[in-house]
């Protein structure tokens, strides 16, 4: 049998001795700490929704809170890339550049060059032989990597400026369009080589403050692995867009909100206000996201990029959008530049300033032409589709975000306009 042992040091400063009464005090005082930590659980209530943003990093800049005659509303800005699914046969295949100059002449389209900053030694490599077929339309112009390559920011600027919106080539006419900050995390971006980032580099130039990139094919096209390819076509994909909420809490005034949300077609408040009653009801409230308070066209596209078009679908560009906004069918009239702006012209007058959900902000340039188009939702956002191709998603912006995304000239101006009432 094994001796019994002293207790080790530890054990025996460890060890203590109660007489009745002082047991019976200890096993109290126990007691009543408890309760006490107890009662401080129980009554300790979750940090309500505005003390839970208040807690964000003041300078997290993504983040923001705004009150207005829509209700208390939360923002994140946040960035959407096209999905990978989407981007396979040009990333796969990458086609070369395709420039057509229809009803024009091999000599017209130099002169047009020389016009626009390009030197006769890179017009002379330009054209070289095997770059152009002439047809009876006009002239397809095939530009070789050379030229693309080495032309200078200033002179491409120049160049493709005269030639944006002439149909002479998509990316051309839309280009991708890197505001603000973009274009340096997309440099950042790790998931890009070295070597394919310093071509993008070659191939941006400046457009107002706004920096553009134009070449896609040319660069997809250097770039020799359809996995770096892919990163590449995802990093350029990227979009600026804003996440929003409604508060609702014990102090939201619900008819308030309801006048300012439920006056646009196709939105029903009196569906919602069942859901806003029971989190004004909770104790801590609650929050709704800004899908619950656009029609259904809306809500179905918002955050999502369209696929390619097929024969006969319509062009989902930006008029198209905004117009069709509280439509339960969209209606394809809108396709067409002439009637959209027929429709504007009968259905709604300019205003100085947006302040109602529905109005409408248009971009103009100095010959009065509508450039772009969204709709105003609340504070400083808007509902908007950036162009006319299936590589620009729907999404909520920040009205200067969404200024910065297009030339930042005088020529450039937003107008504001309102649908005229019954």
């Amino acid at each position: 049998m094994a001796k019994n042992r002293k207790p080790e040091a530890a054990q025996a400063a460890n060890t203590f001795q109660f007489s009745l009464a002082g047991l019976i005090l200890f096993s109290l005082a126990l007691m009543g700490g408890a309760a006490f930590v107890t009662s401080r659980l129980v009554n300790k209530h979750p940090p309500s929704v505005n003390e839970a943003f208040a807690l964000v990093d003041p300078k997290d800049k993504t983040s923001q809170i705004h009150a207005g005659a829509w209700g208390e509303m939360l923002t994140r800005d946040i960035e959407l890339e096209r999905p990978t699914e989407y981007m396979t046969d040009e990333v796969g295949t990458p086609q070369p550049e395709v420039w057509t100059f229809n009803g024009m002449k091999l000599e017209a389209v130099k002169a047009r060059f020389a016009q626009n900053g390009v030197s006769a030694d890179q017009i002379a490599d330009a054209f070289s032989p095997g770059t152009v077929t002439e047809t009876a339309a006009g002239l397809v112009f095939r530009p070789p990597d050379s030229f693309l390559f080495n032309l200078s920011p200033e002179t491409r600027g120049k160049l493709y400026g005269a030639l944006a919106g002439q149909g002479v080539n998509l990316y051309l006419d839309y280009p991708y369009i890197f505001p603000g900050k973009t274009l340096d995390s997309i440099y950042a971006d790790s998931r890009l080589a070295a070597e394919d980032v310093a071509l993008l580099k070659q191939l941006v130039y400046l457009n107002g403050t706004a920096h553009q990139m134009a070449d896609y094919p040319a660069l997809l096209g250097r770039i020799p692995t359809a996995a770096r390819r892919l990163a590449m076509a995802q990093s350029l994909s990227r979009q600026n867009a804003v996440l929003a909420r409604l508060v609702v809490n014990q102090d939201t005034d619900i008819d308030k909100v309801a006048q300012y949300w439920g006056n646009i077609p196709n939105v029903r408040f009196t569906n919602l206000r069942p859901l806003f009653e029971s989190l004004k009801a909770l104790p801590e409230g609650g929050s709704v996201s800004l899908l619950y308070l656009l029609p259904r066209f809306a809500r179905d596209r918002l955050y999502t990029f369209p696929l390619p078009p097929t024969t006969g679908e319509p062009t989902m560009d930006c008029h198209w959008t905004t117009f069709n906004f509280s439509n339960d069918t969209p209606d394809n009239r809108f396709n067409d530049p002439n009637f959209a702006l027929q429709y504007i012209n009968q259905n709604f007058y300019r205003i100085a300033a947006p302040s109602i959900y529905g109005d409408v902000l248009l971009l103009m340039n100095d010959k009065n032409e509508i450039k772009h188009s969204a709709v105003f939702l609340a504070d400083d956002l808007v509902f908007t589709k950036n162009g006319n191709n299936y590589r620009q998603p729907w999404m909520i912006m920040h009205i200067p975000d969404l200024l910065a995304t297009y030339p930042d000239t005088p020529a450039m101006r937003p107008v504001y306009i309102r649908r005229k009432v019954d």
